[in-house]
C-alpha cells in the first residue's frame, strides 16, 4: 500500500507543478488532480480588465424568467390570440426558455433557443429562420439552462459536461467560436440558467454530486472565476440564483430546501434559512427565488407549498438574518408539490403558480399576504421547471404538458393551443408574441395573424 500511496503523491505533486508553470488550465480539458481536489483553485478577485458592455443585453427577454429578480414579467403586452404564426424544427429537446436580446452590432433582434447538443442555436424571431446552429466547440446537451446574453457579444449556457460556456455570438462564420468553457470538476453538471449581474459578473451553479457549487465568472472574453463556493452543502440543480433590486445581496436556492443570501462582489455568505426537511432536488423542479422589486422579500416554491422569505437586520448589531414563513401550503390541502417558482406581478400584487400530484395539478394565483385568489383545477400533466409568464396588462402565460394558455388576471382562459409533443419549459414574451419550444424540438411563435 505504501508504494501506491508515494505514487499517489507523487503525481498529485507533478499535477500541482504542472498548473503553476502553464497557468490556468483550459476549462474543455480534462481537470487535473489538484482542480478535482479543488474546484475553486482558480479563484481569482482581481478580474481582466473589459472593454465592452457589461450587464444583461437589451431585449424583451435577455435572461431566465425575463430579469435579475425573476419575476416572469415583462413590459410588453403579450398575445391575445393562439395562432402558431412560425414553427421551425430543430435538433434535439427543448428543456428550458429561450432568450431574445436586441444584437445592436447587427441591427437584428435574435431569439436564442437552448437545444441538443447544439448547444444553443440561433433564430429570426420574425420568421423562425435558423441563422446559426451550433459552436465551433463540441459538448454534450443543454439541459434546462436557460441562456444569459449580454456583456456584450456573449451569450452564456450551462450543459451536462460540467462546463458553463461563454459564446461569442458576433463571431458567426459560419458558426460562433467559444470564447471559454468553464469546467466544474466535481462531476458538477450545470443546469442552472446563467445570472448576469449590471456590473457584468456571472453567477452559475452546479449540483457537483450533491455537495453543490456556487461560481461568479468575471466578465468579458477571458476565463476567470472571481470566487467560487465549494461545497455549498447542498446542490443546485435547475434553479437560477437572483440578485436584490440593488444588487447587494445574491439569493440562492441550496437543495431544494435552504434560501441563502451572499455578497455579490465577494462570495461571502450573509445568511441562510431551512425552509424544510432535505429532501432529493429530482432531475426537473426548478427551486429558483423570485424576488419582490418593491419590498425585496424572496418568494420560493417547494415541497411544502410557497415561501415568503424576508431579510431583517438586527437594529442593536447591525447582523442580517432571513425569517421565513409558509405563505401558501399546498401539501396539507391537496398532498400538491410546487416544483417551479411563481410569477410575481407586481402591479396586481400577485403571486401565480403550478402545483403538482403526480399528473394532477392545479394554477393557483395568490395575493402577497397568501390568499387565494383563484385557481384552476383539473389540470392533466405535472407542472416542472415551466413558471408562468405575466405581461404588463396581467395576463398569465403557461406552457404545460401538451397545452400552452392565455388566461385573463382573473384566471379566466384567453385562448388555449393544443401541441402533439409535451412543453417542458417556460414561455417567453415580446410585444404581441409568445415564444416557446417543445420537447421534440419543435421552437414556436404564438401570437395573432395580423400582427
Amino acid at each position: 500500500m505504501k508504494p501506491s500511496k508515494v505514487r499517489l503523491s507523487a503525481l498529485a505533486l507533478v499535477a500541482t507543478f504542472t498548473l503553476c508553470i502553464i497557468g490556468t488550465a483550459h476549462a474543455d480539458q480534462r481537470c487535473g488532480i489538484a482542480l478535482q481536489r479543488n474546484v475553486c483553485l482558480e479563484a481569482n478577485p482581481a478580474c481582466p480588465d473589459v472593454t465592452q458592455p457589461v450587464g444583461p443585453g437589451a431585449g424583451s427577454w435577455p435572461l431566465f424568467q425575463g430579469n435579475l429578480q425573476h419575476t416572469g414579467t415583462t413590459t410588453a403586452a403579450g398575445p391575445t390570440c393562439g395562432t402558431v404564426l412560425w414553427s421551425t424544427k430543430l435538433r434535439g429537446k427543448i428543456l428550458a426558455a429561450a432568450s431574445l436580446v436586441h444584437n445592436e452590432a447587427a441591427g437584428l433582434e435574435e431569439l436564442f433557443v437552448p437545444v441538443g447538443k447544439a448547444p444553443v442555436c440561433s433564430l429570426n424571431p420574425a420568421d423562425g429562420s435558423v441563422r446559426w446552429c451550433g459552436t465551433n466547440n463540441v459538448g454534450r446537451s443543454v439541459d434546462r439552462s436557460a441562456p444569459a446574453a449580454g456583456n456584450g457579444n456573449l451569450l452564456y449556457i450551462g450543459t451536462r459536461d460540467n462546463d458553463l460556456w461563454a459564446i461569442d455570438v458576433h463571431s458567426e462564420q459560419p458558426k460562433p467560436n467559444v470564447a471559454w468553457r468553464q469546467k466544474v470538476c466535481t462531476d458538477g453538471d450545470v443546469t442552472t440558467p446563467p445570472l448576469i449581474g449590471p456590473n457584468g459578473t456571472v453567477y452559475v451553479g452546479s449540483d457537483s454530486l450533491g455537495a453543490g457549487t456556487l461560481m461568479a465568472m468575471c466578465p468579458g472574453e477571458t476565463r476567470q472565476p472571481k470566487w467560487c463556493i465549494n461545497p455549498m452543502g447542498g446542490g443546485i440543480r435547475n434553479a437560477s440564483p437572483a440578485l436584490s433590486i440593488d444588487g447587494s445581496r445574491l439569493y440562492v436556492t441550496i437543495g431544494g430546501s435552504v434560501l441563502g443570501a451572499f455578497a455579490p462582489d465577494t462570495g461571502a455568505e450573509l445568511w441562510r434559512v431551512r425552509l424544510e426537511p432535505p429532501g432529493s432536488i429530482g432531475r426537473a423542479p426548478n427551486y429558483a427565488p423570485v424576488v419582490n422589486p418593491l419590498t425585496g422579500q424572496i418568494y420560493l416554491g417547494t415541497r411544502s407549498g410557497v415561501w415568503e422569505i424576508t431579510p431583517v437586520t438586527d437594529a442593536g448589531t447591525g447582523k442580517e438574518t432571513g425569517t421565513a414563513r409558509l405563505l401558501f401550503d399546498t401539501r396539507k390541502t391537496k398532498r400538491e408539490r410546487v416544483y417551479t417558482p411563481p410569477a410575481l406581478d407586481v402591479a396586481g400584487a400577485t403571486l401565480v403558480f403550478g402545483a403538482s400530484r403526480g399528473n394532477d395539478s392545479t394554477l393557483y394565483a395568490i395575493d402577497l399576504d397568501g390568499n387565494l385568489r383563484w385557481e384552476r383545477t383539473g389540470l392533466t400533466g405535472r407542472f416542472r421547471n415551466n413558471p408562468p409568464v405575466i405581461d404588463r396588462d396581467g395576463r398569465i402565460y403557461v406552457a404545460f404538458a401538451k397545452s400552452a394558455y392565455a388566461l385573463a388576471p382573473d384566471g379566466g382562459i384567453v385562448w388555449a393551443l393544443a401541441s402533439t409533443k409535451s412543453f417542458n419549459s417556460s414561455p417567453i414574451l415580446a410585444e404581441g408574441r409568445l415564444y416557446v419550444g417543445t420537447t421534440n424540438g419543435l421552437m414556436m411563435a404564438v401570437g395573432c395573424a395580423d400582427g
